[in-house]
């Protein structure tokens, strides 16, 4: 299992960007920790998530 936002879910073997695009979510809009490690949406790694990954996706957002 693959952990996203917490929640344990069968994602091995896809890309952040197909998890991405199957919750409907646009990579611009948002930023990713892969096991800790951060990349924005646009700069997504292009492995295939593996067994125990820990993902979790934040939503970008503007203050004023």
């Amino acid at each position: 299992m693959v952990f996203l936002n917490g929640k344990p879910l069968p994602l091995e073997g896809k890309t952040l960007k197909e998890v991405l695009a199957e919750l409907g979510v646009e990579p611009e809009r948002v930023a990713v920790l892969l096991n800790e490690e951060a990349f924005p949406g646009h700069a997504l790694p292009e492995r295939p998530l593996e067994e125990g990954d820990v993902v979790e996706v934040v939503a970008l957002m503007q203050g004023g």
